[in-house]
């Protein structure tokens, strides 16, 4: 009986120290905080000009001249990145595909879409760097 006293009295106290671990883990890293806050802001015009310069992803679609010839983007979210976006990209050929695009810290870009009102088998990506500072 003496034993499983200890026993349990061990599992507790691995048990908090297990937590006081996780807890510490969790704190912020303030370089990598400071870093983000200090972000130059990521302007619709600068990440459109950035997508224009794809090829159309979609099979049968592509070349040199199956560019972007116009894009419309909104940012998601009021923060530096503006993470997630909504872009819109008009190709030489119709339809026109929207995509859901993320600017990483380092302004790279990665986006996946869909042609808008139809279905592809796959998902389309779009990806590219970097995005130029400035609104």
């Amino acid at each position: 009986m003496r034993f499983g006293g200890l026993l349990v009295a061990l599992i507790v106290v691995v048990g908090i120290a297990g937590t006081v671990l996780a807890l510490h883990s969790r704190e912020g890293n303030t370089q990598f905080v400071s870093e983000q806050q200090s972000l130059a802001l990521v302007g619709a015009t600068q990440l459109e000009r950035l997508i224009l310069t794809t090829s159309d992803p979609r099979p049968g679609y592509g070349g040199p001249s199956a560019r972007g010839r116009a894009a419309r983007c909104v940012a998601g979210a009021p923060s530096a990145l503006g993470n997630p976006w909504s872009c819109v990209v008009r190709y030489p050929r119709a339809p026109d595909v929207r995509y859901r695009v993320t600017v990483h810290a380092d302004r790279s870009i990665f986006g996946s879409g869909q042609p808008e009102g139809q279905r592809t088998g796959g998902v389309l990506t779009v990806s590219g760097c970097c995005v130029a500072d400035g609104l």
